[in-house]
């Protein structure tokens, strides 16, 4: 990993691959063998001077082998089980569970009895059975072992319900991992953090380990809540929900039971069961950040390093746990659009958290057939939302039993199917990873500019619910608003009562993201109902009359209460909802339809603009002291992106320098206008997926710059002081500069471009060794006078590796102090470049014309060699055929036409 250029990894012991038990009472997972590897692996990677993050239990949820789920501090649920009472007498058994209990579960703690009536309007075999609210009768008291005696006290239908604590019993992914086994912990509680926290320190953490994690450790980590409840709960929840929201649990009880992950009772009242549900969720994400966040942050903190965490999967308000956590994470496997990292984002801008983390370009079913492309266009998106950490799934383990070559791979084969399981498993078995420094340098600048200064965003778009990974967008902003331009960020109620959100000169949170908008519409999680909390009324008012611009979207004449525990203040939400529609500055449309009017209204523009708008390009902007960073990328798989783009510039005199990723390159930009308005004009020219980063600065020196040019380019010299334009033809060509000079360039003989059509290849195929971690390398040698994919050419129909395709070319006499661009074909794989035996600068793996430069070409005959990397699923078709034959070969190797276009070049200043 560090000779590849990677600055770190993390440690997760996961096998969802393997068909047998991988010892996990001699080697598992906190036995002394895997105490001492992972120790190892901290001592070497201090030696490289990489940073260690270690998960914080076997595979996930976060599970210990030091409980059962009876102890205190196992996760818990609470179960019902329900009877029918026909206005007559029940006398017998209370109801057990309707759900059996998880393996490993030997105790159930009775809670509660409880009866209601069936409304007139429902019946008991409904799917969702409607009680009435106001008919709860209490039988605890009556119960005697386990036997009850209850007469109805009119002739309706009524149904008894009685409620029990248990375990879940629930085991960490894919074990076994431990012995005795790991069971999942209580994540709504600190005493559920502490048992982590104290089998760490008891079992785990010696003295020579303590001292490598203060020094090589970053971050414990903790993957996404993917816990398995009838019903979520914890043993305090009751205690809890009363000094949270100033009633009992108990007199809402049936709205929050679920069977099979789905609501089976609701009231009469939908508002009230609406209301009731919303306080549950909401006292457990308060647990979930408060107790148990908490203490695992408290905690890492303790060794000097951080906490990360997917804090999503549940229906809790995960924006709140984001912004409390040293470094929230997403993933682009589970992630379903823009907006899912917005989210993430929103809450990161809010806390002035400056890290956004995602589990990155994993993909269902690519075992051995992503690409670095693949991962480029999946992965590049994420940082126009503010992702600017990228954690690479995955490098797995070199073996394991039962592993068939290349070696262990943690999720393929996946599972019992044996199906192609999740790519990507990457390491020096890839063909592609000789070409992964390139692609680490590339994203380790990224994150380097993407973490400098501090992010600015348009608009804040709030949502009731801080829910994560739901797909849900911002409306018009993720549209036609992000196609004229507008940034936007998505915030929930939790993020308005931090410190940066304040407003001031009409922005909200001016030292954090400084959203010159704030814009919200109904609680799309529950049919657009307009709702809100008391006391983000009060704020959302507040705001308002302090000038912030704020576009409204919906009937809000009927503002109601979110949670059952504010309804007694509804007319005060009502009256601060009609307030604050009252306000100059506030804008109130009917539909998202009516948005972009709103926004016209509201007299607001995007601070970047795309001429004309651009469905396709999406950016992110940070300014750092006087200088303003932005990343562009064209966010498709099949669009590319051609348009100007308007920059707004913290310093009136700050100019735009290029930077490039791929090098680490900086060139102050030759050609851009500076417009009326102060802002810089420029032109972004990208292929699908393919990124830009420009900084707008104040130079060392005030230069004079194109403002237009007829020619091919205009670009500065090395020197950065002057002016060369460049041209692939001949002709006469005009530049017009910023002192007002028009300047004539005449290129005379450019050479015409010439077509590669007579290629040598020469691949190393990677095929299986004698062992499931050797790989042997095999020379096949081809001369072609076509290119074509490797599945129509017969000695490579099942090949994998790394192909040097290699070709001449003559430049004429004429064509002295003439460079050439390198035009290629869209195709499979990674590449690098050779020209005369110089290799030359990484390139961007997106490119399809790439600058071979003039310092290595010549007169007469030049020598150009291409090494095209693929996956390794071809081969794995014949080796593994069991598991890979079911996939469709993929299209390895360069196609044609592949052109070498000179230019030449002229100074004009």
């Amino acid at each position: 990993m560090a000779d590849a250029g990677f600055g770190g990894a993390e440690i997760e012991d996961v096998h969802h691959s393997v068909e047998q038990a991988l010892d996990p009472e001699g080697h598992g997972w906190g036995t002394k063998p895997w105490i001492d590897a992972v120790t190892a692996a901290l001592d070497q990677a201090s030696h490289r001077g990489l940073k260690l993050d270690i998960a914080v239990g076997p595979s996930w949820p976060a599970a210990m082998p030091s409980i059962t789920p009876d102890d205190t501090g196992a996760a818990v649920e609470l179960v019902h089980g329900r009877a029918i009472v026909n206005g007559t007498e029940f006398n017998g058994t209370i109801p057990g569970p309707f759900q059996i209990a998880g393996d490993g579960v030997t105790q159930e703690d009775l809670y509660v009895v409880q009866a209601w009536r069936i409304n007139n309007a429902s019946s008991a075999s409904a799917k969702q059975v409607v009680l009435d609210k106001n008919s709860l009768v209490d039988l605890t008291s009556q119960v005697s072992n386990t036997h009850i005696s209850w007469l109805a006290p009119d002739d309706q239908q009524w149904i008894l319900l009685s409620y029990r604590v248990r375990g879940t019993g629930q085991l960490p992914e894919a074990g076994p991992h431990t012995v005795p086994p790991a069971y999942v912990v209580d994540h709504f509680s600190d005493t559920g953090a502490r048992v982590v926290t104290n089998y760490w320190t008891r079992n785990i953490i010696g003295s020579r380990m303590q001292a490598l994690l203060r020094t090589t450790a970053r971050s414990f980590f903790e993957d996404s809540l993917e816990m398995e409840a009838t019903t979520f709960w914890t043993r305090q929840f009751p205690s809890e929900f009363k000094k949270r929201m100033g009633y009992s649990v108990l007199e809402i009880l049936p709205v929050i039971l679920r069977e099979n992950e789905k609501q089976v009772f609701t009231f009469e009242d939908t508002d009230v069961a609406r209301g009731a549900l919303n306080d549950y969720w909401s006292v457990l994400g308060d647990l979930y950040t408060q107790q148990y966040v908490k203490t695992l942050e408290d905690w890492a903190h303790g060794y000097g390093m951080t906490l990360r965490v997917q804090p999503y999967g549940l229906q809790t308000d995960a924006m709140q746990a984001a912004a409390y956590l040293d470094i929230s994470e997403g993933e682009t496997l589970g992630f379903k659009n823009l907006d899912d990292w917005l989210s993430l984002a929103g809450a990161a801008h809010l806390a002035g958290k400056n890290i956004i983390s995602d589990e990155a370009a994993g993909v269902a079913n690519g075992a051995y057939s992503v690409t670095w492309k693949d991962v480029l266009r999946i992965v590049n998106p994420t940082v126009s939302a503010g992702v600017n950490q990228q954690v690479f799934h995955g490098f797995s383990y070199a073996a394991a039993p039962g592993a068939e070559w290349p070696g262990f791979a943690a999720f393929s084969p996946y599972g019992s199917s044996r199906s192609i399981g999740y790519g990507e498993s990457w390491g020096p078995r890839q063909p592609q990873w000789e070409q992964a420094p390139a692609l680490a340098g590339y994203y380790g600048r990224v994150q380097y500019m993407m973490r400098k200064g501090t992010a600015k965003v348009d608009v804040g778009f709030y949502r009731q619910k801080g829910y994560v990974a739901s797909g849900f967008g911002a409306s018009y902003f993720t549209s036609d608003g992000a196609n004229a331009g507008f940034s936007h960020d998505i915030i929930t109620r939790s993020l308005l009562d931090l410190p940066l959100a304040k407003v001031r000169n009409g922005h909200l949170a001016p030292e954090g993201p400084d959203y010159k908008l704030l814009s919200f519409e109904g609680d799309a999680f529950s049919s657009s109902v307009p709702v809100l909390e008391k006391d983000i009324s009060e704020s959302l008012l507040a705001f308002a009359k302090a000038g912030l611009p704020m576009l409204v979207v919906g009937d809000w004449s009927g503002a109601e209460a979110y949670g059952l525990t504010d309804f007694p203040d509804s007319d005060k939400i009502k009256s601060n909802v009609q307030q604050l529609l009252a306000q100059p500055n506030v804008v109130n449309v009917a539909t998202r339809n009516d948005m972009a009017s709103g926004v016209a209204q509201l007299g607001l523009k995007p601070s970047i603009s795309y001429v004309p708008a651009s469905a396709v390009l999406r950016h992110h902007h940070r300014i750092d002291g006087q200088m303003d960073h932005y990343f562009f990328v064209a966010n498709s798989k099949t669009a590319g992106v051609d348009v100007d783009v308007v920059l707004p510039r913290t310093n009136k005199n700050a100019v735009p320098f290029l930077l490039d990723a791929w090098t680490g390159s900086i060139s102050l930009a030759a050609l851009y206008t500076e417009e009326s308005d102060g802002r810089i004009k420029m032109h972004m020219s990208l292929q699908p997926g393919q990124s830009a980063l420009v900084t707008l600065a104040p130079p060392l020196l005030p230069l004079p710059h194109a403002i237009s040019t007829t020619a091919m380019g205009v670009h500065r010299s090395d020197t950065g002081l002057l002016l060369v334009a460049r041209s692939n033809r001949s002709g006469t060509f005009e530049t017009k500069l910023s002192n007002g000079r028009t300047v004539r360039s005449q290129f005379r003989d450019v050479p015409a471009a010439i077509t590669l059509d007579k290629w040598h290849l020469s691949v190393k195929s990677y095929e299986p060794g004698s062992s499931p971690t050797e790989t042997t390398y095999r020379r096949i040698e081809l001369n072609l006078s076509q290119l074509r994919v490797w599945t129509n050419i017969t000695q490579l129909q099942d090949v994998s590796g790394v192909g040097t395709y290699s070709a001449a070319f003559n430049m004429p006499s004429s064509s002295s102090s003439t460079g050439a661009t390198l035009q290629l074909s869209p195709f499979v794989g990674s590449f690098s470049i050779r020209l005369n035996g110089h290799t030359l600068p990484p390139s961007d793996q997106l490119a399809l014309e790439v600058d071979l430069g003039t310092d290595y070409l010549k007169t007469g005959e030049n020598t150009i060699e291409i090494d095209a990397a693929t996956t390794l699923l071809n081969r794995l078709r014949v080796s593994q055929s069991t598991v890979f034959g079911i996939a469709t070969p993929q299209a390895y190797g360069l196609v044609g036409p592949v052109r070498i276009v000179p230019y030449k070049e002229a100074t004009i200043l």
